[in-house]
């Protein structure tokens, strides 16, 4: 197959049941590789009401081959990252067939982006499914880079959980409702820890967490602190429940909302404890894997989930940041 024979045009609501088909088709063979992923995409009804709500304030293009659908691409513009009003596309919002051509994401990207010329957005995102490699290789070749890494890993053993405390020292356990207090001033600590180099995190209004009584008492929430001489020195959150990306959260899959050591208390083991008594909590709670989020500008946070912490990248969210003066003309 090559490019010459593949047309490309915009797409319509009639377009949306063959892409389902089509998104369905190369997730299922995703998952079978990498059961980490939930079947909540693996049926085209979901993949349909997802897309067709997104292309119902949105543009999309589709690539044909012989009449046969090869692709589809959908996005909005919407607000978000600090507030800056961006273009979007989904992890499901776009896909390829499997003998698609190599270039074929990079051709409708282009053209999505002509549609409208989008003058309104400086910055444009993407998420893409880490095994796709030719999606992730098409978006660095046309300017973008990696901004975000969702990433997972399975709970099958609690019993780690007393060795890692014997082997740091650090004393793990829940805090009282009198120290939650501190744990939002360590919350504070870490959004002033992104917001500084070499990570400098466009600030988001009114971000973060707010670690009230529920994080103690609601099942589906996980709060703890690490203590050192009585002293707390970091913490570790983790909840369960409908989240985004759609791809990765569905319940019940367990995600890490927030983890923070206080300078003194890094390299102490303290981080190992902390974790290891969260993932004791997923398994005890019957969840089969867990996720995390964190910034490619994070070189310590990076480090730690990618290494010691066992995860592995799911999907890339890669931003694509255009010069405001060149977008208005200015």
């Amino acid at each position: 197959m090559t490019l010459t024979s593949t047309a490309l045009r915009v797409m319509t609501p009639a377009d949306v049941a063959p892409a389902s088909e089509m998104f369905v088709e190369r997730h299922r063979a995703r998952r079978s590789d990498n059961p980490l992923y939930p079947a909540n995409l693996d049926t085209p009804e979901a993949v349909e009401q997802l897309l067709s709500d997104w292309l119902s304030t949105g543009e999309g293009i589709v690539a044909e081959e012989d009449r046969r659908l090869v692709g589809y691409l959908t996005g909005r513009a919407v607000s978000g990252l600090g507030g800056v009003r961006m273009s979007f596309l989904w992890e499901w919002a776009h896909a390829t067939a499997a003998d698609a051509p190599e270039s074929l994401f990079s051709d409708m990207y282009t053209a999505w982006s002509r549609l409208a010329g989008r003058p309104e957005t400086s910055l444009h995102m993407a998420m893409v499914f880490a095994d796709d490699v030719q999606t992730h290789d098409c978006l660095v070749q046309t300017g973008f880079g990696r901004h975000l890494i969702d990433g997972g890993r399975a709970v099958r053993d609690a019993q780690q959980v007393p060795a890692v405390r014997a082997e740091t020292g650090v004393e793990v356990s829940r805090p009282t409702l009198e120290e939650l207090v501190l744990v939002n001033d360590m919350e504070a600590g870490l959004h002033a820890h992104l917001d500084a180099p070499p990570i400098w995190r466009p600030k988001s209004p009114g971000g973060g967490h707010v670690y009230d009584r529920t994080w103690i008492e609601r099942p589906s929430r996980g709060l703890w602190v690490s203590r050192s001489d009585g002293q707390i020195t970091g913490f570790m959150s983790a909840e369960a429940g409908a989240q985004e990306p759609k791809s990765l959260m569905s319940p019940p899959v367990a995600h890490i909302t927030g983890a923070f050591l206080k300078p003194e208390a890094r390299r102490s083991g303290a981080a190992q404890a902390l974790l290891a008594t969260l993932l004791g909590w997923v398994h005890e709670s019957g969840w089969g894997s867990c996720t995390v989020d964190f910034e490619t500008s994070n070189p310590e946070g990076s480090a730690f989930w990618l290494g010691p912490a066992g995860f592995e990248p799911l999907l890339y969210t890669m931003a694509r940041r255009l010069d405001a003066r060149y977008v208005s003309g200015g």
